[in-house]
Formats: C-alpha cells, structure tokens, sequence
C-alpha cells in the first residue's frame, strides 16, 4: 500500500476537523492516515468509479465512513468541515467546484497541473485562499486551504500563489518552473514565446 509525503501532508491539514469527504478518494489512504492519527471522528469516501471505492471499503472497513458513488459533489447531501480535492488535473478540480457546498465547509486542492488555472477559478467563483503549501515528494505538489469567500489576486499571485510567494521552501520549485519555461519556449511559436517570456521574468524576479 503506497505511503507517501504528499498523503501524509493532505492527513496532517485534516487536523483538528470532525467530518471529512474525499471526493475521487480512489484507496481511500488519506483518510485512512487521518483516521490512524486520530485527526477526524467521520469521514465520507466518494468517487466516480466503483472499483476505487470497493479499494477504500478494504482499507476504511475499521472506521466510521460512508460511501458515496458520485459525481463531484452532486450526489452528496450530507454537510462536512472539510473536502479533499486532490490528486486531478486542474479542469476536472474546477468542474467539482462548480458543485461545491456554499457553506461553512473548508476545501483541500490540489491539482496535478495549472495550478494558475485553479487560483483563477477560485477568485471568480467565490472563494478565498486561506493558506497554501508545497510538498515535494519526486515531484513538487502545490496544496491550497480555501473555504467560500472573496479575493482578489495579481498575476504575479495566479503563478506564484499569494501565500506560497512567501514561503522559503518554495524557492526550489520556482526554479524548476523557470527551468521547464526557458526549455520549452526554444520550440514555442513567436505568441507563445511572449507568454512564456512574461511567466519566466515572474518566477524569475521573486
């Protein structure tokens, strides 16, 4: 059963919350880490897909979970503190939140890619970032704490996260980006050029 940082850490940001979903949960091993580390009392396991959600029954049969076959959000009815969204690309997170609860509930996120995508979503659909964290773990993994609310974010905050822009640990990872974006404007159109030139002097500039 594979452990790792980025699990853990989702785990860790469960603390201190009662009731917990995992939307596209697929083993269910956050919440099971969560659970061992006595951070949540209940939990919701929810995924598209039967298969993954049989996986967390296996591994959640000791706690107390419910299953959900869903869709994102909308077969779910019951209310939580928090929802995990984790382990997607961004354009299927954004299609979750379209469904999000409009309540009290705290949201974990944290897409695969387009992480500037995910911040633009956010300020445009009524939410508030409310801390950011990077783990690395072979790769490095971008998780944003959100719950419903109203910001406004520069540009220079849609890439560089306006929490994340101020934390020591995220240096290592904006030179990666800077790296990656030098590499691929050598074989980018004249357009492209110019956009990936503007996101390099960004991250290069921090």
């Amino acid at each position: 059963m594979a452990r790792n940082k980025r699990i853990h850490f989702l785990a860790d940001l469960c603390k201190d919350y009662h009731k917990v979903i995992d939307i596209g949960t697929d083993h269910g091993l956050v919440l099971k880490t969560a659970f061992e580390k006595g951070y949540i009392q209940e939990a919701i396991a929810s995924d598209l897909r039967e298969q993954p959600l049989k996986s967390a029954m296996k591994n959640l049969r000791n706690y107390p979970v419910t299953y959900a076959l869903s869709d994102g959000f909308l077969s779910i009815k019951e209310e939580v503190d928090l929802a995990i969204i984790a382990g997607m690309g961004a354009y299927l997170i954004c299609d979750i939140l379209e469904h999000a609860p409009t309540n009290h509930t705290h949201f974990l996120i944290q897409a695969n890619d387009k992480i500037d995508m995910v911040r633009s979503y956010l300020m445009h659909h009524n939410f508030k970032i409310m801390d950011e964290y990077l783990v690395h773990d072979k790769f490095f993994y971008i998780i944003i704490k959100a719950q419903r609310g109203q910001m406004i974010l520069s540009e220079e905050d849609l890439y560089l996260g306006p929490y994340l822009k101020h934390k020591v640990e995220s240096i290592p990872y904006y030179q990666q980006k800077a790296k990656h974006i030098e590499k691929i404007m050598k074989k980018a159109d004249p357009e492209r050029q110019e956009e990936l030139l503007k996101m390099l002097k960004i991250y290069e500039n921090l």
